[in-house]
């Protein structure tokens, strides 16, 4: 592999805006998936890479977001957030895949397969535009259903809580970028690629 480090990749760009960190991370995208950027970036990118899209994710759209529309973030948000020292958020999210209180694996589902969990998680109601398919989801009686909108939403909105004021637009430390660009500042001398 390349010997790049971080800093040759950011070209003396300043870490402390918001065009360094989306630069950065948009270097990252350009491997591809997840799985393909874990195999060739340094554990420092990744980790980077992963804190800010969940930060800037949850800037625009909330956890929901993250969780329904970048489920393939999911395993790797809690290592991230102890990685880069929001402990806070790391614990939060420890458990974060099982968010979807059902006995199914939502990795291994394709798109349309999980809007259909998503749907049924968030109690939207059988109709015109959604209709209960899976077999897995058909056997759940209407209150336990209820009980699993609760839960799902219970989660969602602890960790909106324990966000907002971290990572929202008017929130201190660099409207919530100031973590990222101290880890980018501690690493800019690693290598960007494994």
């Amino acid at each position: 592999m390349k010997t790049e480090k971080i800093s040759d990749v950011l070209q003396g760009m300043d870490v402390n805006t918001e065009d360094a960190i989306v630069a950065l991370s948009d270097k990252v995208w350009e491997i591809g998936e997840l799985s393909e950027i874990k195999k060739q970036v340094s554990d420092t990118v990744f980790t980077f890479h992963i804190v800010a899209n969940v930060i800037g994710i949850c800037k625009g759209d909330g956890w929901q977001a993250i969780i329904e529309e970048n489920t393939k973030l999911l395993p790797y948000i809690s290592h991230a957030m102890y990685e880069i020292g929001l402990d806070k958020i790391g614990e939060a999210t420890e458990n974060i895949e099982q968010i979807f209180p059902l006995n199914i694996d939502v990795f291994a589902l394709d798109e349309d397969r999980l809007c259909e969990v998503v749907n049924f998680v968030r109690g939207s109601r059988e109709g015109k535009y959604f209709t209960i398919t899976m077999e897995e989801l058909k056997g759940y009686t209407s209150e336990e259903r209820k009980q699993i909108t609760a839960k799902y939403s219970e989660v969602c909105e602890k960790l909106e809580d324990a966000t907002e004021n971290m990572w929202g637009y008017n929130s201190p430390d660099n409207a919530g970028w100031g973590v990222v660009s101290r880890y980018l500042e501690k690493h800019m001398q690693d290598n960007f690629w494994k």
